[in-house]
């Protein structure tokens, strides 16, 4: 109970990281209202087309799941649609038995979202408040750690950046996370933290004499905002140009792989421990913070002030 607890409070916490335009739709996956345990709802979405299954009960307290089709409008971020039912299906381990649809068994449904993972669902009599479901990040910073990579449009130019952040360091500041480039561990490092005044994500890469700093809103899976490109010594001017982020691994999906880059077949065992040492010292690396990232991560608090 006591961790159920403190994930709907992280929970709440990162929510507060979110804006109010849902310009790339809403998260997919479990939501919830996490003061109503026990029932949920599952938002699913392909182009404008999404389903919902929200898992319920009957009157009589059996539980029960609906099913809701239909378009999500993209200019009012709203999910209309009907609770539809199936009965007499298979049960498991039973042959299979073909199911016989209701349709508008509990009546409308119709889902208003007011940012990428919280929204209002409104059902026949009532409403109540949901978001999505947290369950794998252990703090605001956490959903920062993986593998992302992120692109906008600079004047004709396109900037793009493959970051992989792996750490969570300390600096003047405050907590923030570290990593790099992918593929250049030592010369592309990156820096990125949580911003309360802008309550988004904010993100500084150094690629050689230029800085990439993106401002983001995010959830499990996307990024959206805005970013800048900027020679070191400078700061960032004008409004910035839209830009978009995907994760391309979870955290523990990339120390697998700083796991795996060492060599299966090494013959020597003294040589394949250290390769695989160094492996795991990259993907959890333990000790003070470099002094390049922490005058990083200061370079990107000095560029938030000219963006709040």
């Amino acid at each position: 109970m006591k961790k159920l607890i403190a994930l709907v409070l992280l929970y709440l916490v990162c929510v507060c990281a979110q804006a109010a335009v849902i310009t790339g739709g809403p998260t997919r996956g479990l939501w919830w209202n996490p003061n109503e345990s026990g029932r949920g709802f599952n938002i699913e979405m392909q182009d404008d087309v999404m389903i919902v299954t929200s898992f319920v009960y009957a009157q009589n307290g059996a539980a029960t799941w609906y099913i809701s089709a239909g378009r999500y409008d993209f200019a009012t971020s709203t999910f209309s649609a009907t609770f539809d039912a199936n009965t007499g299906g298979q049960c498991i381990g039973c042959a299979y038995v073909r199911p016989q649809g209701v349709a508008n068994a509990a009546g409308p449904i119709r889902i208003v979202f007011d940012s990428y993972v919280t929204a209002t669902l409104y059902y026949q009599g009532g409403s109540t408040r949901i978001v999505k479901q947290m369950y794998a990040y252990d703090s605001v910073l956490s959903i920062l750690r993986g593998s992302f990579v992120l692109t906008f449009n600079r004047n004709g130019n396109v900037i793009g950046d493959w970051l992989v952040f792996r750490t969570y360091e300390s600096g003047s500041s405050g907590p923030f996370v570290a990593g790099h480039f992918d593929g250049f561990p030592t010369t592309r490092i990156a820096v990125a933290l949580y911003d309360a005044a802008l309550r988004r994500y904010a993100l500084l890469v150094q690629v050689g004499g230029y800085y990439d700093f993106y401002i983001v809103d995010m959830d499990d899976q996307r990024l959206f905002g805005l970013g800048w490109t900027y020679p070191v010594g400078g700061s960032p001017s004008g409004s910035g140009s839209p830009a978009l982020g995907t994760r391309v691994q979870s955290p523990r999906e990339v120390n697998a792989e700083y796991t795996a880059r060492a060599p299966a077949d090494a013959v020597d065992t003294a040589d394949g421990d250290a390769v695989r040492a160094a492996a795991h010292a990259l993907a959890k690396r333990e000790g003070p913070a470099p002094a390049e990232l922490v005058e990083l991560s200061r370079r990107l608090e000095a560029a938030l002030p000219g963006v709040r």
